[in-house]
């Protein structure tokens, strides 16, 4: 139930589910928000008059009383309730979602998750490059490979998110599939999915593009956009990969309905068969967002890689047109305003990199200092973590583009 409230009477805790004017025409990236800090309230007061409260998602009716405390007890159980519903009203799943709690940091898992990504990326290119040549698609050797990663976003989304910046997207060591495929699982880790689920979903994602090793390889690797014979021929890939994954021993049929429907779209605009809304299967609607999000954070041959804030504002534009809106708004929360291995620059004119994500705290995740307040590079490492940081305030400012003020978050090595 919602209740209008001045923006003068805002306090942390509340659930701000409407705005006085249209979303996009203020800082607000998700439509629909807890107030977890002072900041986001004076944000809201330099736009808004007033604003609407979701009093069941947010705190009792007694915090609209001036006399109210600001202190929130357990805020992070009302977020997670809140997860917990919007995953059985997105999915329609009738489960519970999981709660996962990184059991490592960043750095801690970096090795664990370069391992896993050769492991994967060699078992893609035998896919692509053998086994379906040999008609001999093995899942359960897939599994093998999407195991590790599953482990290592289970421990720390974080780590497989850094070393995708840290990648050439041209090079064999890292491939659109795998990177797909780990976005899937911090996703579904993100909504509490369950082991079980993750795996299909993440099995169904490296395996969802097989198909295009039976389309011209002139027409993959060309430096211009493709003309509109050229996308019919593309469009083909869908059935192809179908085609490959029926024919492979013990396939999982969701696996199959997540090559067959991650180009749907939610207006009904997509292929192959114009399926409208929840017609869609649940992880279809998901492989959908992923797959268009990597695609604009990725170079292509015929088109240069946009930052991440970016891909996410256009992601959010599309919502409830090509995209479920409910979904559109968890992959956001997922990904952070300020996603991992992104640049951006401080309230004090310092320069860092998003090193990891603070699950309570979306605006203030870890940091890796790399230029101080002059713009000079700093001698050492230094990970700031702006959600326990109580001196000086400080806060991201704005996100950066890659290679602003000569900084090349690719060539960034990280130090145990």
């Amino acid at each position: 139930m919602d209740r209008k409230v001045s923006t003068a009477n805002l306090k942390i805790g509340m659930y701000v589910s409407k705005l006085d004017r249209p979303w996009m025409q203020t800082p607000f990236l998700i439509q629909g928000f807890f107030i977890e800090e002072e900041s986001q309230i004076g944000k809201l007061v330099e736009y808004c008059e007033y604003v609407y409260i979701d009093i069941e998602m947010g705190e009792k009716a007694e915090m609209y009383l001036d006399t109210a405390p600001t202190s929130v007890p357990g805020f992070q159980v009302k977020q997670r309730l809140a997860v917990n519903r919007q995953l059985e009203n997105i999915l329609n799943t009738g489960k519970k979602a999981v709660t996962y709690i990184d059991q490592k940091s960043t750095i801690q898992e970096l090795p664990d998750a370069r391992a896993a990504i050769d492991k994967a990326s060699s078992c893609i290119t035998r896919i692509m490059e053998k086994d379906i040549v040999n008609g001999k698609l093995d899942v359960a050797k897939v599994r093998e490979a999407v195991d590790p990663i599953l482990d290592s976003v289970i421990r720390n989304s974080d780590a497989f998110m850094w070393l995708s910046k840290m990648q050439d997207h041209d090079s064999y060591s890292y491939d659109h599939s795998v990177q797909n495929c780990a976005l899937g699982i911090t996703f579904g880790r993100h909504i509490g999915l369950n082991r079980k689920d993750l795996t299909t979903l993440a099995t169904g994602l490296l395996l969802m593009d097989v198909g295009k090793v039976k389309l011209p390889k002139a027409l993959l690797t060309k430096t211009t956009p493709p003309s509109k014979d050229e996308v019919a021929i593309m469009r083909k890939h869908v059935a192809f990969s179908v085609d490959i994954l029926r024919k492979a021993k013990d396939i999982n049929e969701h696996i199959v309905n997540i090559a067959l429907t991650h180009h749907e779209r939610y207006d009904g605009s997509g292929y192959p068969n114009g399926l409208v809304g929840t017609q869609t299967p649940a992880f279809g609607r998901m492989a959908a967002i992923i797959d268009c999000y990597d695609s604009m954070i990725s170079s292509a041959p015929y088109k240069q890689a946009i930052p991440e804030h970016k891909a996410l504002q256009n992601i959010y534009n599309l919502s409830d047109k090509l995209f479920q809106k409910d979904l559109v708004e968890q992959f956001i929360q997922c990904m952070g305003v300020y996603p991992t291995g992104s640049l951006v620059e401080l309230t004090s004119g310092s320069v860092a990199a998003v090193l990891s994500q603070n699950t309570e705290q979306k605006i203030k995740p870890r940091l890796l200092m790399l230029l101080d307040e002059k713009k000079q590079p700093l001698k050492k490492q230094r990970v700031f973590d702006l959600a326990t940081h109580k001196k000086t305030p400080l806060f991201i400012a704005k996100s950066l583009e890659n290679n602003a003020y000569g900084v090349d978050i690719r060539k960034i090595r990280l130090k145990a």
